[in-house]
């Protein structure tokens, strides 16, 4: 496939105009569709249709027109690595969901940038969805997402831990400090996570595999510190990941429920290209540090 006409059919179809594009790369609107012609020639299938002045996307046309973005920015992320690389100063670019960038990566990172002075950092907050989509168009080097399960045909998802969860209620709770079984658990007033909340998913699962009523609903929050702010108002119960509250169960702020024959877990993975090769530094770093963030 030949990229010039690959990049003259991206920038079409990006633009929506046939016109635009012409305007954009400074040629003539003939010499365009021409490219246009010939890319559908080569490839066997119609690509774009008129619509109105602009122009439709097939099926066919919108699958290439990705591709053709994810190839035009790795171009664009290759020349910006090889000239940070002429300049002998390297750049580090994380995308990672709510829970690991707020209570297991930064210690690491903090760590990282103490021996590596002249690495630049940069870290993107995402769920788990707009991760995955920051490494697959090279936006980031890697991703991190905690959940109980992941998977992408382009993606490797590699488990660097598991992150225990938490039942946790005010200590005025009737359950506080108590043992016991799920089925009580659906006794009492919840807090749920959004839909699509990787949490919410946990839950529903831990009470469907033990074919138990999930928990009354309380409230719905957006957010996991939200979420812990209402209970340890006084306010109901909810899971959440045990880093996240260990300082606030020594304060006396709030306390567990524990739950006989549950032992919930979900797993931090680090989230990379099947065509990367080799593993980069920080990963290693991090790995030969997973003691400490266990601990």
């Amino acid at each position: 496939m030949n990229l010039h006409t690959l990049r003259i059919f991206t920038n079409v179809a990006k633009l929506g105009s046939i016109t635009e594009a012409a305007n954009l790369l400074h040629i003539s609107q003939p010499a365009v569709t021409a490219q246009i012609r010939k890319l559908e020639r080569e490839t066997g299938v119609k690509l774009i249709t008129g619509k109105g002045r602009g122009i439709q996307l097939t099926s066919e046309g919108e699958f290439l027109y990705e591709q053709g973005q994810r190839l035009f920015h790795l171009e664009e992320q290759i020349d910006e690595k090889f000239k940070v690389f002429l300049e002998r100063k390297k750049t580090v670019q994380i995308a990672a969901s709510y829970i690991p960038t707020n209570y297991i990566l930064p210690p690491v990172i903090g760590g990282y940038k103490l021996e590596n002075p002249n690495v630049d950092i940069y870290m993107s907050l995402g769920n788990v969805q707009s991760v995955e989509r920051r490494v697959l168009a090279y936006e980031a080097d890697f991703g991190f997402v905690v959940q109980s399960n992941t998977g992408h045909e382009d993606l490797q998802f590699e488990k660097i831990l598991d992150v225990p969860f938490w039942f946790v209620v005010h200590p005025a709770h009737p359950l506080a400090n108590k043992d016991v079984s799920i089925y009580k658990l659906s006794e009492h007033d919840f807090i749920y996570r959004e839909r699509g909340s990787s949490t919410l998913d946990l839950l529903e699962a831990i009470f469907y595999s033990h074919n138990c009523p999930l928990p009354k609903f309380g409230m719905q929050m957006q957010g996991l510190l939200e979420s812990i702010k209402v209970v340890e108002a006084g306010y109901g119960m909810a899971l959440v990941p045990s880093c996240s509250v260990k300082d606030l169960l020594v304060q006396g702020r709030l306390a567990r429920v524990f739950v006989e024959q549950a032992n919930i877990n979900q797993s931090l993975f680090i989230c990379t290209r099947k065509t990367d090769e080799g593993e980069h530094r920080f990963i290693r770093y991090l790995k030969e540090n997973l003691m400490e963030l266990e601990s």
